[in-house]
């Protein structure tokens, strides 16, 4: 009768004692994950920056130097697009958790939150990357038709067309392998902590 209590003590013990184990591997390798990504995020988040400047300060002198009227009010438009997309870049910044929340659970949360407003993002990129864009495209091409060479003319479009999609796939693939699976991580590890 001991010997069969001190099975079932030793057995429950080394159970919690695996679960203890598990969830502080999950919680590293989590952590590990998270600031892997969030460096990629700010990665991307800084080049877009850069280059939506660079757009603004390119549309601006050829806001000034371009004597076409149509063309004018495309570049005031991409300038505007350009604003617009760090504005929308830095928006996602404000669901980022600070490292000093009061417990470990409420830190996985607002990172599942940071990780769903990045999702959500990255998914509405034809919103917020493509459709403001192609009007735009649209209205300079009108506007330069018989000023500049057809041959030119169709290799900005499709340049511009082939980004687009380009973008639209890449952040198709960001979301599944880097953003869904931490989402993931993070969700069975809130089931993990919360038993």
């Amino acid at each position: 009768m001991i010997e069969d209590e001190l099975i079932k003590i030793w057995q429950s013990s080394s159970n919690q004692e695996c679960i203890k184990f598990e969830k502080s591997k999950l919680m590293i390798e989590l952590q590990s994950s998270l600031k892997r990504l969030d460096k990629w995020w700010n990665y991307i988040e800084l080049s877009e920056t850069v280059l939506a400047i660079f757009g603004v300060l390119l549309s601006t002198f050829l806001l000034f130097k371009i004597p076409f009227i149509l063309t004018k009010i495309a570049l005031a438009l991409m300038i505007i697009c350009a604003v617009y997309l760090i504005i929308k870049y830095r928006g996602v910044k404000k669901f980022q958790p600070s490292d000093l929340e009061n417990n470990y659970l409420n830190y996985l949360k607002k990172n599942r939150e940071y990780l769903q407003a990045q999702k959500k993002f990255l998914k509405t990129y034809f919103y917020w990357g493509i459709l403001p864009v192609y009007p735009i495209m649209l209205l300079f091409t009108i506007s330069v038709w018989e000023k500049v060479p057809i041959h030119l003319i169709a290799l900005i479009n499709l340049a511009t067309i082939g980004i687009g999609i380009y973008g639209y796939f890449l952040n198709k693939k960001r979301v599944k392998r880097e953003i869904t699976p931490r989402i993931s991580g993070i969700n069975e590890l809130i089931n993990q902590l919360e038993k």
